[in-house]
């Protein structure tokens, strides 16, 4: 069974398959196609030629929360050089209400059992022919720009910004209040904890220049054939100081 709730508006030749749910308010463009089994909540407006693959969900809640007081987490990311968590008192998690949509554009195609958080005040949005692999998040108010790749397992925290046709490899994961620029490329499983100008190749985590992470594995292979020298001199010092 699928349902189609109040207000919704469905293009010409769209195909919606079974098991489907579609929120109020929320508008589909012509030759959509939704497989089965995915799910769309309310105020989602969804371009042309969409192809969604099964068991898809767009305009679920944020991951959004707050605490009262200063949070351990907060105190962390403010003073990055503490490593020890002081705090006892529980710490009781209360939820930032998602009250904003999705905007999808023209010939975006959303892979199997991917996730697109709704917006909180401001709606999540998906440029024109952006794809994206199956088990990718994008979290909330997140922006992406028209015709970027989004590879399996990719994740995308909360309001970072993706330029247009950006390539993110598989199991890359892109830290909140992000900007990646037009036509960078990330390679499998890079983490972006920083912003990335336009045009950049980046590899590992941290995420780096790609030519810079390849020089550090590299001289990271070295590391024990330089300590058995190290270890060869250090002997070698030793025993003429002895001698002397």
């Amino acid at each position: 069974m699928t349902v189609i709730s109040s207000n919704v508006k469905i293009g010409d030749n769209s195909t919606i398959g079974p098991q489907c749910y579609i929120g109020a308010n929320t508008t589909l463009g012509k030759k959509c196609y939704l497989r089965e089994g995915v799910k769309i909540g309310s105020d989602v407006s969804i371009g042309d030629r969409f192809i969604a693959q099964p068991s898809a969900i767009i305009g679920a809640d944020g991951f959004s929360f707050v605490t009262e007081q200063v949070s351990a987490v907060e105190e962390l990311r403010a003073d990055l050089k503490n490593t020890e968590i002081n705090k006892t008192a529980p710490q009781v998690w209360h939820r930032v209400h998602s009250l904003a949509g999705v905007e999808i554009g023209n010939d975006v195609e959303i892979g199997a059992n991917c996730c697109i958080d709704r917006g909180t005040v401001r709606p999540t949005k998906i440029g024109d022919g952006v794809k994206t692999d199956n088990l990718s998040q994008i979290g909330h108010n997140v922006q992406i720009g028209d015709n970027t790749l989004i590879c399996a397992q990719v994740g995308i925290a909360g309001s970072s910004v993706i330029g247009k046709n950006v390539v993110l490899g598989g199991q890359s994961g892109v830290s909140d209040n992000i900007f990646v620029g037009d036509n960078v490329i990330t390679g499998g499983a890079t983490k972006v904890l920083s912003n990335i100008p336009s045009g950049r190749v980046m590899l590992g985590y941290p995420a780096m220049k790609m030519e810079t992470q390849l020089e550090v594995y590299r001289n990271l292979r070295k590391l024990p054939k330089l300590l058995k020298d190290l270890k060869d001199l250090k002997k070698v010092v030793f025993k003429s100081s002895k001698i002397d």
